[in-house]
Formats: structure tokens, C-alpha cells, sequence
């Protein structure tokens, strides 16, 4: 009886574990320009040339919808501040989703990296958000809210 006892004890371990594996994700962000200049600044979110879900746009009105300054379009415009570029990697696991999200801010007059924000998440911790939310997510971790 001990024995199975102990079994059994192994068994839902492991399968604690494997659960809990499944719901992993990682989060990650750094500000290095103050809170008040990053709030007044205009910004150029920059699409990426194998971007076929123009994440651009949705991060432009993600930008927006914080008070924030951005716009996206064919070239850097002289007035912008800094330019936002993203690194968007993708995965299968019974559909696609956002596997990871790197957002970088780089300044405009010498394209030094003065911040990014990064959302990494696995298929289960990713069930039911939007790429919306994942690039929420990376904001968030990016101006520190």
C-alpha cells in the first residue's frame, strides 16, 4: 500500500509540473530617457518587411491609445524623436500566436537603443489574448506601466 501510495504522490508531481510548464512566460523592459520626455516625444514605428499582419498599425494605435505620439508610414519623418522597430516571432501549436515580442526604441539623431520592451509567452499562457495584447504587454514592460 505504501508503495502505491507513493506512485501515485510521483505521478501527480509530474504532472503538476508539466501543467504548470505549460502556462510559462517571460517579461522583460527598460526605460533609459525619463518617463516625461518619453510622454512628449513623436515616435516612428517602422514596419517590419516580412510583417504580413501589419503589427505597425496595431502598435501605432496601441502607442496612441497611451497619449503617446506615433505614426507609421514610408519614411522616418523629420520631427520624429525616436524610431520603434519590433522583432515579432511566431509559432504553431494547434493555431498560430505571438510566441514573442521585442519592441526597441532607438534614438533618431545617432539610432542609439534608449529602451525596449519584450513579452514572451507559450502556447497556454497565450490561449485567448490578441497579438493586440501581447503587444500591450511589451509596452507595458518598455515605459514601466
Amino acid at each position: 500500500m505504501h508503495r502505491h501510495g507513493e506512485t501515485l504522490l510521483r505521478a501527480l508531481t509530474i504532472s503538476a509540473v508539466l501543467l504548470l510548464s505549460g502556462c510559462v512566460g517571460t517579461l522583460s523592459g527598460q526605460l533609459t530617457i525619463p518617463h516625461e520626455t518619453a510622454s512628449r516625444s513623436i515616435y516612428f514605428v517602422e514596419r517590419s518587411p516580412q510583417d504580413g499582419r501589419d503589427l505597425a498599425s496595431t502598435i501605432v494605435a496601441r502607442m496612441r491609445a497611451r497619449g503617446l505620439n506615433a505614426v507609421t508610414g514610408a519614411s522616418v519623418p523629420a520631427n520624429a524623436d525616436y524610431v520603434i522597430s519590433y522583432i515579432d516571432k511566431w509559432q504553431w501549436d494547434m493555431r498560430m500566436y505571438l510566441f514573442d515580442l521585442r519592441i526597441e526604441m532607438r534614438d533618431t539623431k545617432n539610432a542609439s537603443l534608449v529602451g525596449y520592451g519584450e513579452s514572451s509567452q507559450s502556447s497556454l499562457k497565450a490561449m485567448g489574448k490578441t497579438f493586440a495584447d501581447i503587444i500591450d504587454t511589451a509596452l507595458n514592460q518598455l515605459y514601466g506601466k
